[in-house]
């Protein structure tokens, strides 16, 4: 009876850690948005969380608040009149990795990656593909992307200022 339940035992910790999966995150993700052809409409966010496992699985999420703009006044209509930060405070996105066959978390080098999933902003999810490189380096990642959004998409009236912004992600994981 011991050997059995040792063969459980044993059995059980083998399937539990071969289906273990290994998770990068960071807290300084660095998110860029700026509108074309207007360099003065540029705004960072450097307080970007973010979660990208091994498996593909991959999450993002920011306050709207920690966007910092050149200028404060921009900053202030960006808050109180496009985003309405004070009620729609975060921007998230949670996807996948289309292409994992083509990624090896485990081998230093870069890989191009497909990422597809769901993009919340102002209250609004959307559905989006995103192209971008995933450098492994040392073994931890180093993830960025380069994008445009359509701000009307996600109900965000921002005619006077752009109708369309292009987005930046870089994040390095621990």
């Amino acid at each position: 009876m011991k050997l059995f339940l040792s063969l459980v035992i044993s059995t059980v910790f083998f399937i539990a850690n071969a289906d273990a999966q290994k998770i990068f995150a960071t807290r300084n993700g660095k998110v860029t948005f700026s509108a074309p052809n207007d360099e003065d409409v540029t705004a960072v966010n450097n307080e970007v969380t973010s979660r990208i496992a091994d498996n593909g699985q991959m999450t993002f999420s920011l306050l709207i608040k920690g966007f910092k703009f050149k200028y404060a006044e921009m900053q202030d209509h960006f808050n109180d009149q496009y985003l309405e930060s004070t009620k729609f405070p975060r921007g998230d996105f949670k996807g996948t990795i289309t292409n994992l066959n083509e990624v090896n978390f485990s081998k230093d080098g870069a890989y191009k990656a497909t990422v597809s999933g769901d993009l919340t902003l102002h209250g609004v999810t959307k559905k989006v593909t995103v192209n971008g490189t995933i450098e492994v380096k040392g073994g931890k990642p180093v993830l960025t992307a380069k994008f445009t959004i359509v701000m009307n998409d996600f109900n965000v009236s921002a005619k006077a200022v752009a109708e369309k912004v292009n987005v930046e992600v870089s994040c390095q994981y621990q």
